[in-house]
């Protein structure tokens, strides 16, 4: 047995004769009781992690069921059926000179990148492309109304025609005057 643990014991009644001052028991329950609720108030690691992995949870199901509701309206655009009964040749051709401009889009950004008017040019240019996209889809509703003609048929494919020379003038001009 060490000094200290036979000091105390020889004086014990010495250590047990006070009390606490009075309203120590009520100063003690205080403190643990905001302990207590500063610990509820303080989110762990693993109930942020819960959080996260729930909205993770919320977003892939929405995906999921977006994807689903809407793989109808895909198949149907995929089969044709959303270019307003167009023959399989008139959407080829459509798609071909769609591809081509967004091509020469690309190209009169990256041109317009190099020059100070490049960029009025350029909004200029997709202000007009937006005439004639308005003008072909005013084309789709006339052909709905009036399947099979060939007028509009024809129309149709011209408007797209005219859309890729207009670009293809415009790539010159900015190439021209880069020179």
């Amino acid at each position: 047995m060490s000094n200290l643990e036979k000091l105390i014991r020889d004086h014990r009644a010495g250590f047990d004769s006070e009390e606490p001052a009075a309203g120590h028991f009520r100063r003690f329950e205080d403190r643990l009781e905001s302990l207590r609720a500063e610990s509820r108030v303080l989110p762990t690691r693993y109930s942020a992690l819960r959080v996260a992995a729930l909205i993770l949870i919320l977003i892939t199901v929405s995906v999921v069921a977006f994807d689903a509701a809407t793989s109808g309206l895909r198949d149907w655009f995929s089969a044709g059926k959303g270019q307003s009964g167009l023959p399989a040749e008139i959407r080829d051709a459509m798609k071909y000179y769609d591809d081509r401009a967004t091509l020469q889009i690309a190209t009169i950004r990256e041109l317009a990148m190099n020059r100070e008017d490049a960029a009025a040019i350029s909004a200029s240019a997709l202000r007009e492309i937006g005439h004639l996209d308005a003008g072909s889809e005013e084309l789709k509703r006339s052909l709905a109304a009036n399947p099979g003609n060939e007028m509009l048929l024809d129309a149709i494919v011209r408007n797209r025609q005219m859309k890729e020379n207009m670009l293809m003038t415009i790539i010159r001009q900015l190439s021209q005057s880069e020179k």
